[in-house]
């Protein structure tokens, strides 16, 4: 309580420098909100065209340190806004703002904006914040937030929200429960200091197929009573979302036998996951609109080119909104391996796939069973290299 009462305190303050800085009187929360939300843009085309060609570390980090000091600035001066005036009709939008801005750190505004809109569970706009926040399956706040707009929201609509991003989050916990588990340095990605211990105890305690169960009875719970509720991002049905969800939970894990793809490619011709059975298969969800699977293209084509005389393919799912995207990757030769293009995110493999994270990475071995889930860099080239050398061995050479 005291570390809360402080951080307002602080937010306060930065709200009064803020003030004398800019020479502006206090008015209402909107007033205001618009113009931080205005300056917070300009920070931020200011931030896109300082970084681009910055190649290295060093010549990227003072120009992140200056994005991030912006936010900082302009994220703590709303949340004094709202201590300000905590019953302005505002408040949501205002806190929205907050988290969309701040994400998950590395300052700890998003997670001070889900302390604030307590309370707020009835208002308008709080099915679009339970969107925002499900991926913070390390804070109980935010769980509570989404559970307290499901139980007492007067909107179907926000329920609907509120019901499928609770089992998201329920998802989400339970792997990164199974993550940490795996690699317990892997904490210092998903959660700020101020939880870190607090997530510890979870990672200990929590049964993550437990977890999955619960996140299965919600899935059910959506196709039950808000099918047709339309997704308050990509408009799908929350019906048609929570099928692939479900269909992903009972299916995709593990051991599995991968289930089929088919689709065209970028030039119109239809081809099969089946076509690559008896070759280690590494399948990815990806996109040129997502920077990690960008990030990820130089080890793939790597990957590619030193294994072209073994029994491996390389295949994407490509779900950029136009097919012309990915045709101008092919052509660049930033992509070397044969992609279905989707159509975009809310395409029909990815949606039935239940796929969430970009980039989803899924190693199959030679008779397409899946053997590994969502390994990356040094730990995707080992796995190859453990399917590859068990292929090798159950097929000596002639």
């Amino acid at each position: 309580m005291r570390s809360h009462f402080l951080s307002i305190t602080s937010t306060a303050m930065v709200l009064a420098a803020a003030g004398a800085v800019y020479g502006q009187a206090a008015g209402s929360v909107k007033d205001r909100l618009e113009v931080i939300s205005k300056r917070q843009s300009e920070a931020r085309e200011r931030f896109r065209k300082e970084f681009k060609g910055k190649t290295t570390v060093a010549a990227q980090k003072p120009v992140m340190d200056r994005a991030h000091a912006e936010t900082v600035k302009n994220t703590e001066e709303v949340l004094a806004l709202v201590v300000a005036h905590p019953h302005d009709p505002a408040v949501v939008e205002a806190l929205e703002f907050v988290i969309i801005n701040a994400g998950r750190g590395p300052g700890d505004q998003s997670y001070r904006a889900i302390e604030l809109l307590q309370g707020h569970e009835r208002e308008p706009g709080m099915g679009e914040i339970c969107g925002r926040i499900f991926h913070f399956g390390h804070f109980p706040v935010a769980e509570a937030l989404i559970r307290a707009v499901l139980e007492r929201h007067p909107k179907r609509f926000d329920r609907g929200q509120a019901c499928h991003q609770l089992a998201v989050y329920k998802m989400l916990q339970a792997w990164m429960v199974r993550r940490i588990r795996e690699k317990p340095a892997m904490i210092d990605e998903y959660v700020h200091e101020r939880h870190k211990a607090a997530t510890a105890q979870l990672v200990k305690k929590a049964d993550p197929d437990a977890l999955d169960r619960q996140a299965e009875a919600l899935l059910e719970w959506v196709i039950a009573e808000f099918a047709d509720v339309p997704d308050w991002h990509d408009k799908r049905p929350l019906g048609a979302i929570a099928e692939g969800e479900l269909f992903a939970l009972r299916n995709l894990s593990v051991g599995k036998l991968a289930p089929e793809v088919v689709g065209r490619d970028h030039q119109g011709k239809l081809f099969a996951l089946e076509e690559y059975r008896g070759k280690v298969v590494v399948l990815t969800f990806s996109g040129n609109w997502c920077g990690p699977c960008v990030g990820m293209y130089p080890q793939e084509r790597e990957l590619v080119a030193r294994h072209a005389s073994k029994p491996l393919a390389l295949v994407s799912v490509n779900t950029d909104a136009s097919v012309d995207t990915l045709r101008q990757s092919i052509a660049r030769g930033e992509i070397t391996w044969r992609c279905w293009w989707d159509g975009g995110m809310a395409g029909p493999i990815t949606t039935r796939w239940g796929i969430r994270l970009f980039p989803s990475i899924f190693v199959l071995d030679r008779a397409g069973v899946i053997r590994f889930k969502d390994v990356r860099g040094d730990d995707l080239d080992r796995a190859v290299k453990s399917l590859l050398d068990e292929a090798a061995v159950k097929t000596p050479a002639r």
